[in-house]
């Protein structure tokens, strides 16, 4: 069992860097290579790498004394026609999303998930990971046959 329990009384850049440890073992654990995934952040960690079509980005940072896990995938470009209805749809998928959001930066619409690291356990920081890169993996291909748009590439 992958364990955060125990690590979180840490403060700091320390507590972090347990976290950070515990997601390379998620990772490693599903055949991602954590040190290839790995990105540069501003602050805390990052990994990216690709899961079937969908671009699967883990963020653990600080924010105000407080550490959270961010699990994003950014799975398509707006079209330039039909926003309307394509916003409406992603407003009713998100009420039939379990601990996961559809949103939109820029002129990106992104699954993800964001929750406070504290009294949170390696199979809970597992089981966000698996369930935004399915939804974006599931919802990639529908939304831009239905709306339009572009997938989103890694570059």
């Amino acid at each position: 069992m992958l364990n955060f329990r125990g690590r979180n009384r840490a403060t700091g850049e320390n507590a972090l860097e347990s976290y950070a440890a515990t997601i390379e073992q998620i990772l490693a654990s599903v055949g991602i290579d954590p040190v290839k995934a790995r990105m540069r952040t501003e602050t805390g960690f990052g990994w990216s790498f690709q899961r079937n079509s969908a671009v699967i980005e883990i963020f653990v940072s600080q924010q105000d004394n407080t550490g959270y896990l961010q699990v994003l995938s950014p799975i398509m470009h707006l079209p330039i026609n039909a926003l309307l209805p394509l916003y409406r749809r992603l407003l009713e998928l998100n009420l039939q999303l379990t601990n996961a959001a559809l949103g939109v930066y820029l002129d990106v619409v992104y699954v993800f998930s964001e929750r406070p690291l504290e009294g949170m356990d390696g199979n809970e920081a597992n089981t966000i990971i698996n369930l935004v890169a399915n939804y974006a993996d599931d919802l990639d291909d529908k939304l831009v046959a239905e709306f339009g748009g572009r997938l989103y590439a890694k570059v």
